[in-house]
């Protein structure tokens, strides 16, 4: 190609020779620049790639450069100096040996005993004729809560009826009687089998009015002639109607309870002891509790018994404690609780509730690494495990390079916290 253009410029036959001489230069040089351009493009796709994994990784992994500044906190010599120490009012001390509660951690659930609910139902069937109570309204043992319409009622107080009149003449037969034999005109016999009448008669009758006793009939006021289709229903224990199911009109059998009444002032607590805690839990063991869903309300009682069988589908055994009264308090059954059940006192390393912080669900302690030097401290930072908790002490359980005596922050260790990223709470 080259040749036929210098033929065309009218080149002569020695510049010919002159750019063969050439030819191995430019090869030279076209094989530097086809090197070149294959390094730029390696370079440009390893860049690329890089670039495409890093978005990746940031993509699964958002926080991943907050956790890489984390990681670079020296947790083992944290700086403060005097100024900051009395600026947030650092102050530190001594692990303790101290006598405290011991307790075991335990959850549950308010219940409410069977002694304590009441099934509104009626003895006879029959139409609702009137409801006197509402859902959420609070009643007496014995208050009526609704009347039962049946005509069939009639005829059992006509019966009663009869059968008191009965018995009464037979009384007046027997006193008649007993009267004729205290003179001694009477026969042995006759005041006998009159007896013998009135007995029967009054068993009758008693038998009666106990069936109308049951369903809220005054068997006295039928023994005037008073007759009525209509009968109470009464409330069998004092409570709160906590479901009401019978309207109006409807057909009460008696078999489905009309509503239900429950005493939530008798509620009691049900807790999950696991096995190999069982041989701590005695009857009269102090109970202290929390309601998960009201933080502020502090609940107390007593341990009064335990079943000795285990839950179903856990190796746990219900432990029932009898709870103090909590005026104020809104109890209901089912309520889901945790706290502590004291089984004695143990001796143990303590420490002040605001020396620990948790954090991601662990608990740390910072320690004075030793006295300022260039106007600065140094603390460093120990994760340990904590057990029970009374009078606003908190057993430890010192890590192997935390050794007792060492001077640990007391109060304001959130502080230090915050300065390792943690941003931890207080314990």
């Amino acid at each position: 190609m080259c040749v036929l253009h210098v033929k065309a410029c009218g080149m002569q036959l020695g510049c010919m020779c002159n750019f063969v001489t050439l030819q191995p230069i430019i090869k030279t040089s076209k094989e530097k620049m086809i090197k070149r351009i294959l390094i730029v493009v390696a370079a440009t796709a390893v860049a690329i790639l890089g670039f495409t994994l890093w978005q990746k990784s940031q993509a699964e992994n958002p926080h991943a450069d907050e956790h890489e500044q984390e990681e670079h906190v020296d947790v083992e010599n944290i700086l403060l100096n005097e100024k900051q120490i009395k600026a947030v009012d650092l102050k530190w001390g001594n692990v303790e040996t101290r006598e405290l509660d011991a307790t075991i951690q335990v959850n549950g659930a308010l219940v409410l005993r069977a002694q304590n609910i009441g099934m509104v139902t009626s003895l006879m069937g029959g139409v609702v004729k009137n409801i006197y109570v509402k859902e959420g309204q609070q009643v007496a043992k014995g208050q009526i809560v609704a009347a039962i319409e049946n005509t069939d009622v009639l005829s059992l107080q006509r019966e009663y009826f009869t059968t008191y009149q009965e018995c009464e003449s037979a009384r007046q037969e027997m006193e008649r009687q007993k009267l004729l034999a205290s003179n001694g005109a009477g026969v042995k016999k006759n005041m006998q089998m009159a007896r013998k009448d009135y007995q029967v008669a009054r068993a009758s009758m008693v038998g009666i009015a106990r069936q109308l006793q049951q369903i809220g009939i005054s068997a006295a006021s039928v023994a005037k002639g008073h007759f009525t289709s209509v009968f109470p229903l009464r409330a069998p224990v004092s409570g709160m109607v906590s479901e009401l199911t019978a309207s109006l009109g409807s057909y009460a059998d008696m078999q489905t309870p009309l509503m239900k009444i429950s005493n939530n002032k008798a509620v009691e607590c049900d807790l999950n002891v696991f096995e190999k805690d069982l041989g701590k839990i005695k009857n009269g063991n102090r109970v202290l509790l929390s309601l998960t869903n009201q933080p502020g309300v502090k609940l107390t009682g007593k341990v009064y018994g335990m079943n000795e069988s285990f839950n179903k589908g856990t190796k746990s055994v219900a432990v029932h404690v009898k709870l103090d009264a909590a005026p104020g308090a809104k109890l209901f059954d089912g309520m889901y609780v945790s706290g502590q059940i004291a089984t004695g006192r143990q001796m143990c390393f303590a420490l002040p509730n605001k020396a620990i912080v948790s954090a991601e669900g662990k608990q740390y302690v910072f320690a004075l690494n030793h006295e300022p030097k260039k106007g600065e401290y140094s603390f460093s930072r120990h994760e340990v495990t904590t057990g029970v908790s009374t009078d606003g002490y908190t057993e430890v359980t010192l890590c192997k390079h935390v050794k007792e005596g060492l001077k640990v922050v007391t109060d304001n260790a959130f502080y230090l916290a915050s300065m390792t990223g943690e941003h931890g709470d207080e314990h």
